[in-house]
């Protein structure tokens, strides 16, 4: 090797992390570059002269190895005479394939089946609906023209026998019906002119009937006698065991005795072959069999649809004309019979109908206005008879009612007074038993109120209830059901509330917590409501109206699947737990659009903080 050699590798060295001994060692030549034929690698001496590959070989291979060779490894050592591994060919890109001809050759080949099968099948549908459509409208228009000639023919044929019979029967018949309307005009004229005199006569006579009146006053004196004295029993009943409840409350001792209360928690797509001309026209690469199937695909639509729809249209006219001529003769001639028929009815009863109308208007007003006396003496006859019979029934009726309520009265102030005064006794003695042998019990003075005594019922605050039980009876009582419900909810209610029994002709305080608000609860009011029972018997109940108050931020959850995650962020966020819409949870804080939460202490599953996106939830 020559003196001094610097080595240029541009393409070879992509670092500039060579060796510092190396780079040190080229750095203090100087250099002359000079090119090698064919290689991108410049070589130079001291003098210019270019150097054989050969003699820098081994120096070239060395720095290489320094370069490429991972820290702590030897690099691969090579005689400087060893050739160079062969290199794989740079592949070139295949040349782009002329598919003309194919798409050419495809979309005449297309023209030609289409128009043929469009020519084809075009024939057939029109054809088919032209027949159809033609034999339809054929029938339809020529049963119209053929029924409306043939009415119009057939509808003076009868109008004059029509006209004859019509007024004779028309004639017949007002006669008829107006000689009995006529009749019993008279005889309800005469009947209610008799009736009404006969009546009020008659009733003047029974109300001065003595023996309705005595039979009426009998009857009021035998229903007193039983029913005044069930009542007065009854009534002193009653008097006489509230007159002893009375003084067995007024004289209830004032001593208190404090009432031990407890509470128990308890995609595929089809191939398709190709049409055996693309076989033929001996297009065997992917890019042509593409080509010539698109232009066979182009040129069948545009042939099919031209050819279909002429052929279609030509097909259509000649089959319609010819099947609508022969549906509409045929026709028209069966409907102008049918025609004919319903227009020789109908003109024979239009003119029936007016004579017939007319003649029977003008003899019913006739033989209905004249007089028939004897239909007229007939009404007055059976008039007389029924209001003399029913006046009579109607005042003896009047007189014999006046006669009960009278003996009623009388019998009733005689017996009542000494039925109440027995039935009062009774009522005493009955409540006297009653409280000696039974507990009595009632509740009063029941309210709610805040734990701290403050008078605000806060966010996860207990509420506490007070009440006083009296036991008016002489027996202890058994313990005391209590159930507490809330009109609102958002209250963890303690499921079993009970007392202790209460002694005889004793009252005792009941003081005890019914529940815990929510941390999340809506700060809005709400009733309480309590109900007080003794061996299944209520023995007081109560509703009290209170205002709640939340000084933390609540979130309420805007729709369904609304997940709660570790980090406030929609990639890969970590979802703890997926809440339902309208549940709540505390807002503890923010960060950029999402809520740091905090599960409720009435909330289910085992999360305990993390982050909601803001669009999840709506503040309370």
């Amino acid at each position: 090797m020559r003196k001094s050699v610097y080595i240029v590798l541009a393409l070879l060295l992509s670092s500039s992390t060579t060796s510092a001994t190396t780079l040190e060692s080229l750095k203090n030549r100087s250099t002359t570059l000079a090119p090698i034929s064919g290689s991108p690698v410049y070589f130079a001496s001291g003098d210019a002269a270019v150097m054989d590959l050969s003699e820098v070989n081994s120096t070239l291979l060395k720095l290489v190895d320094e370069h490429k060779a991972p820290q702590g490894k030897k690099p691969d050592r090579r005689r400087p005479d060893q050739p160079p591994k062969p290199q794989p060919p740079n592949p070139q890109p295949p040349k782009p394939v002329d598919t003309t001809q194919a798409y050419n050759a495809g979309k005449r080949d297309g023209s030609e089946k289409g128009r043929r099968e469009g020519r084809r099948e075009g024939r057939r549908d029109g054809l088919r609906n032209g027949e159809w459509e033609g034999r339809r409208n054929g029938n339809n228009e020529g049963a119209s023209a053929g029924h409306a000639a043939g009415k119009r023919d057939g509808w003076g044929v009868d109008q004059a026998a029509g006209t004859l019979n019509g007024s004779r029967e028309g004639q017949s018949a007002g006669t008829k019906n107006g000689t009995r309307a006529g009749e019993d005009r008279c005889f309800d004229e005469g009947y209610s002119d008799a009736y009404n005199d006969a009546y009020a006569e008659a009733r003047e006579s029974g109300l001065q009937d003595a023996a309705s009146y005595s039979a009426g006053y009998a009857k009021g004196q035998t229903d007193a006698a039983v029913i005044e004295v069930e009542k007065g029993r009854k009534a002193g009943y009653q008097a006489g065991f509230s007159q002893r409840e009375k003084e067995l409350h007024d004289s209830f001792p004032a001593t208190n005795a404090m009432m031990h209360s407890f509470a128990m928690d308890s995609r595929g797509v089809a191939l398709r072959n190709l049409p055996i001309e693309l076989a033929r026209g001996s297009f065997g690469t992917p890019e042509e069999k593409r080509a010539y199937d698109k232009g066979f695909q182009e040129g069948y639509r545009r042939a099919y649809r031209r050819t279909y729809g002429d052929a279609k249209r030509d097909a259509y006219d000649e089959s319609y004309r010819r099947a609508y001529r022969w549906a509409y003769d045929s026709q028209y001639s069966s409907s102008y019979r049918e025609g004919y028929a319903d227009g020789k009815e109908q003109g024979y009863q239009e003119a029936y109908s007016a004579a017939y109308n007319s003649a029977y208007n003008a003899y019913f007003q006739e033989y209905k206005s004249r007089e028939y006396a004897d239909r007229r003496a007939a009404g007055k006859n059976d008039g007389r008879a029924d209001g003399q019979k029913e006046g009579f029934a109607a005042g003896s009726a009047e007189q014999r009612k006046r006669g009960y309520n009278e003996g009623y009265q009388a019998k009733a102030a005689e017996v009542y007074p000494g039925a109440f005064k027995d039935g009062k006794q009774s009522g005493i003695k009955a409540a006297g038993r009653y409280y000696a042998e039974n507990s009595v019990l009632e509740v009063s003075e029941a309210s709610f109120y805040d734990e701290d005594g403050d008078g605000k019922f806060e966010a996860g605050e207990n509420v506490m209830m007070r009440a006083e039980v009296k036991n008016f009876g002489f027996k202890q009582s058994d313990s005391v059901v209590i159930v507490v419900k809330s009109e609102r909810g958002e209250i963890v209610l303690v499921p079993v509330l009970s007392a202790d029994a209460v002694g005889g002709r004793a009252k005792a305080l009941v003081d005890l917590k019914i529940g815990t608000l929510y941390d999340v609860v809506l700060p809005n009011s709400d009733a309480l409501f309590v109900t007080f029972t003794e061996k299944d018997k209520p023995v007081g109940n109560f509703r009290q109206v209170y205002m709640r108050t939340n000084d933390n931020k609540v979130g309420v959850v805007a729709k369904d699947e609304a997940d709660v995650t570790k980090k406030p962020t929609w990639f890969f966020p970590g979802k703890l737990a997926t809440l339902k819409r309208g549940e709540k949870v505390l807002i503890t804080g923010e960060k950029k659009g999402y809520w740091k939460v905090s599960k409720s202490a009435f909330l289910g599953g085992d999360w305990t903080k993390g982050y909601m996106n803001k669009k999840k939830l709506d503040l309370q």
